[in-house]
Order: structure tokens, then C-alpha cells, then sequence
């Protein structure tokens, strides 16, 4: 167990519950703790609005060197000319607040990144240096920067000679265009932001590296603040032990989180009991040691708290921030008896969580109500999850399911075998505590919210049986609409200014079809990438 006073019933932190068994079936956590389940994988499914921008849709076409740029209302395309292979592609959804429609494209064959700004006008281009091999963007919440990298973990043209530990920062404001290479730490596995967007934060393998925007004025080398540096360990008090008693050297940080306000960086580590704290202003660094494996570690959105999932003890540890670092009295724990308390997914607004396990082949999910006093509420799904997404207002959630081994439409199987091998999703209604199974004839692809969370929209593709589809959904009632499509869908999104959500599909001349999301009618254009405009 870990500290004492986590799971006292007077917590300051608030109540404790304690669910209720009532007539769900329970999973004996204790025995599958002993058993030696695998770690938890959380698939890093989002709700997203991949490729457009608030009226127009972006669509990279490397064989060409361009890019089209077609107006989802008139569904007029134009063929911009963007650099030397033009792949990897994010949208600028708005820069101070106000929607704007603009494209940053990595040019993977030049190592430069063309920024496209469009109106009714046209569109203007302005290219920028970027890292060699770069293969990730990430924008900044205010749309004034983007940091531009080499993630080696996904998919990229080949690792280029050269380093590892570089990245691009550019600014995108009109008239104020540029680039500046910085180096920095091991390996850059994710890019975060502060609140205002004006201060930058790469994870890497050595630590965090901290870019403040406004003071770079060019090229330098951005000081690593360190998950591992023993020699500034805080002194141990309050729960706070000592780095080597809890951490083997090779321990590499998971699941690192910076608080909105930039001050601190949050991490776990694989099968140990320990949780790190940095103090990014000071620079100092807490080792918590919380008793038990810590399989999941989450961050509020506002940075005031964060979740442990302790796997081994069915519980789920709320610790305040940063009261909670060094006060173990100020931890709340949340006890799930029963329940494989593996992975946590918490809503935008940090109001609720979703508890379940993606390595125990549990069929539940556990809902738990951090802003109030309701308690936690057990979901039988019917399925064993894979990954879960919250719709931005945490009203509702999707929640992706895995399948046994086996044909679905073996004869002689009974329903539940049939529910089991088939591949599926559940949608849930957070205020009703309601869920609703589908079944799909293919595995669940990318998926997309449309602003407001009225509607969302899911991708169904296989080719060997020749499924390619669409389903619209209705968040208020759950039902579902299903769209056939023409080719397989690879990409979905929403165009707010035109209350579209666009479908892209694999197409040898390119094509995408135009939903609009509160009638269902369809509209689809093939050939941009020759820059026709064949109108279906």
C-alpha cells in the first residue's frame, strides 16, 4: 500500500468511494495482479479535425509538389504549389482566438516547411527551414508558433545522418514568417504548450527541454531539465524517498505531463511504485514513491491535479498540485474494489474520468465524477476495451473495443461468441450513465468530433471484403447513420465555417466526399490532385 493517509475516509482531499457491487459481475483484480498482467497500452486515440481549416480543406499530394486547397462551400480546388514533397500536413485551427485557415506542410525531400494562408482571395505561401527528416508538427495553442521535429517513433521517409536532438521552431504570424533551428534534448517524443502558447516544452528521452518564444532571437542550445538527475533530488520528507531506492538507472519516464501554467513536469515510470515531480522554474526534483506500481499517470487540464492508476490496489490516487508532491494528507483515494484499475482517460474539462484496462480482458469501464460527490458508476460493455475518447464537452465518449480470435459468422457460435470476435465501438451518454454497443464489419479507423459535439463521425475499412464506410452519429440519441462511400476512407474532419465534415479516401486521382453533419446529404469531388473537379 502506499501512504497511509491516501486511504483514509477523511481525506481533505474529499470522500472515498467505494462502488457498489450491486448485480455486476466482478473481476478479481487481486488475482489477475498476481497472475502478471502486461502493461497497460493506451492507444492515443483523439477526437480531431485533421487537414482543415475553419471554411477550406487541405490535401498534400507529394507526387505533385503541391497541395489542393478546396473551398468546402463552393467546392472550388486550387493546386498550390508547396516545395519538394509535401507530406505531413496539420492545420492552424486559430491564431488569438479567432478561426483563420491556414496549413503548415513538411517538404520532406528539401527539410523546409511551407506555411499556406488562404482566403476568398487565394492562397500565399512563405517556406521555412525545418530539422532533417522532420516527420511532426505541433502548433501552439494561440497559432503564433509550431515546433516541427523527427519523432522516431512513427512513420518518416528514413533516418537522415545526423542528430537526433534538434527541432524547428517557426513563427507564423503574417509578415513575421521564420524558422530557427534549436538543439536540444535525446530524441523528441512529444511536444507540449503552456496555457498562453507562448512558452514550448519537448520531451525527450533526457528530460525537458524549455522553449520560451519570445526570447529567441536564433539558432541555440535549449538546457535539458532532467528526470534523472540524482545529484538535484529534493531531500525526502512527506512521501518523498530517495531517487535509487525506488528507480533502477535504465528507468526511462512515461507519461509525462506539463502543467498549463509551465511550472512543473510530471512523470511515472515502467513497473515501479515511483512518481517523478520537476520543478521547471526551480529545477529541482521530487521522487514520490506511492507503494505500488503506478500503471497510468494523468494530468487535469487545468494542471491542479493528477490521477494514478494503482493496478495493484483497485484504486485510483487523486494527488493536488503541487500540495500533493510532499503532503500525503492532501491525497484523495478513489477505491474500486473489484476492478481492474489499469488506464484513465479524463474528459477536456477534467470533470470526469473513465477507468478500464486494455491488458486484462475485462468488459467494464468505470465512471467516476471528479468535480462532485456522485460515486463511481460501473459500465458493463460487453466488449473489452482498446482505447477511449471524450467528445471536448465530456458529455459524451467513444469507446473503442478489441475482439477475440475467430470469425464473428462461424456457424453454431452463440451470440456472445458472435458479440466477442466481432469488432465494435460503444457510445456513451455521460448524464444517463448509458451505453449503446455497435458492431461493425470492419475495425474501427479514425474518427472525428464536429465542433459543438452534436455529431461524430467514424471510418470503417476493409479491403479484402470491400467495406468502405462511413457512420454518422447523433450524440443526443446515439443512433447511427450509415454512409456508403465510393472508395476507402483514410481521413475525417469537420470545416466549422460550412458545418461539413469531410471524408478523404484512397483514391489514385483523389477524392473526398463533403458530409453535412445535420442532414447526412453527401457531396463528393474526385481528381484534386490532377486539379479537376469531377462533382458526384
Amino acid at each position: 500500500m502506499g501512504c497511509g493517509a491516501d486511504s483514509t475516509a477523511s481525506a481533505p482531499g474529499g470522500p472515498i468511494f467505494n462502488v457498489d457491487a450491486g448485480s455486476v459481475p466482478r473481476f478479481d483484480a487481486g488475482a489477475a495482479a498476481d497472475a502478471g498482467l502486461p502493461p497497460e497500452i493506451e492507444e492515443m486515440r483523439v477526437f480531431e479535425t485533421p487537414q482543415a481549416g475553419s471554411r477550406f480543406v487541405y490535401v498534400a499530394n507529394p507526387r505533385r509538389d503541391n497541395v489542393a486547397v478546396i473551398d468546402s462551400r463552393t467546392l472550388a480546388i486550387n493546386s498550390v504549389e508547396a516545395g519538394d514533397g509535401p507530406t505531413y500536413l496539420v492545420t492552424v485551427p486559430e491564431r488569438g482566438g479567432t478561426p483563420v485557415d491556414e496549413a503548415l506542410v513538411i517538404n520532406v525531400n528539401a527539410s523546409t516547411a511551407t506555411l499556406l494562408r488562404t482566403t476568398t482571395a487565394g492562397t500565399t505561401t512563405a517556406q521555412m527551414p525545418v530539422v532533417a527528416g522532420a516527420n511532426a508538427i505541433a502548433v501552439a495553442p494561440n497559432g503564433h508558433y509550431a515546433v516541427v521535429y523527427l519523432d522516431t517513433s512513427r512513420p518518416n521517409q528514413g533516418v537522415p545522418a545526423g542528430s537526433f536532438q534538434e527541432v524547428a521552431v517557426l513563427r507564423l504570424d503574417p509578415g513575421m514568417e521564420r524558422g530557427l533551428l534549436l538543439s536540444v534534448g535525446f530524441r523528441p517524443i512529444n511536444v507540449q504548450f503552456s496555457a498562453d502558447g507562448e512558452t514550448g516544452f519537448v520531451i525527450t528521452e533526457d528530460g525537458v527541454s524549455i522553449l520560451r518564444f519570445a526570447s529567441l532571437t536564433g539558432p541555440a542550445l535549449v538546457p535539458t531539465v532532467s528526470f534523472y538527475d540524482d545529484s538535484i533530488i529534493a531531500p525526502s520528507d512527506g512521501g518523498v524517498a530517495d531517487a535509487g531506492s525506488v528507480l533502477p538507472r535504465d528507468a526511462r519516464a512515461q507519461d509525462v505531463s506539463v502543467t498549463r501554467d509551465g511550472r512543473y513536469a510530471i512523470a511515472r515510470f515502467a513497473d515501479s511504485p515511483a512518481m517523478r515531480v520537476v520543478d521547471l522554474m526551480r529545477r529541482t526534483v521530487q521522487t514520490i514513491d506511492l507503494g505500488t506500481a503506478i500503471t497510468d499517470l494523468d494530468v487535469a487540464p487545468d494542471g491542479t491535479f493528477a490521477l494514478a492508476a494503482l493496478r495493484g490496489e483497485s484504486r485510483v490516487l487523486r494527488i493536488p498540485i503541487p500540495g500533493g508532491f510532499t503532503d500525503p494528507t492532501l491525497r484523495r483515494s478513489i477505491e474500486l474494489p473489484g476492478e481492474v484499475v489499469g488506464s484513465i482517460t479524463m474528459s477536456p474539462d477534467g470533470a470526469r474520468a473513465l477507468v478500464y484496462s486494455t491488458a486484462a480482458m475485462t468488459e467494464r469501464a468505470t465512471l467516476l465524477d471528479l468535480a462532485g460527490t456522485t460515486p463511481p458508476a460501473v459500465l458493463r460493455l460487453r466488449k473489452t476495451v482498446r482505447a477511449v475518447a471524450f467528445a471536448p464537452g465530456g458529455e459524451s465518449a467513444l469507446i473503442v473495443h478489441g475482439r477475440s480470435e475467430g470469425s464473428s459468422t462461424e456457424p453454431g457460435i452463440d451470440l456472445e461468441t458472435q458479440i466477442d470476435r466481432a469488432y465494435g465501438y460503444s457510445l456513451l451518454n455521460v448524464a444517463e450513465r448509458f451505453t449503446r454497443l455497435q458492431l461493425t464489419p470492419a475495425e474501427v479507423g479514425p474518427f472525428a468530433l464536429v465542433p459543438g459535439g452534436t455529431h461524430a463521425f467514424v471510418l470503417l475499412r476493409d479491403d479484402a471484403r470491400r467495406v468502405s464506410l462511413a457512420q454518422r452519429i447523433t450524440l443526443a440519441s446515439l443512433t447511427i447513420q450509415d454512409l456508403a462511400l465510393g472508395s476507402p476512407p483514410v481521413s475525417v474532419g469537420a470545416v466549422p465555417a460550412t458545418e461539413r465534415a469531410f471524408i478523404g479516401q484512397d483514391h489514385p486521382e483523389g477524392r473526398i466526399t463533403f458530409v453535412d453533419w445535420n442532414t447526412g446529404a453527401q457531396q463528393s469531388i474526385t481528381g484534386f490532385e490532377l486539379n479537376s473537379r469531377i462533382v458526384e
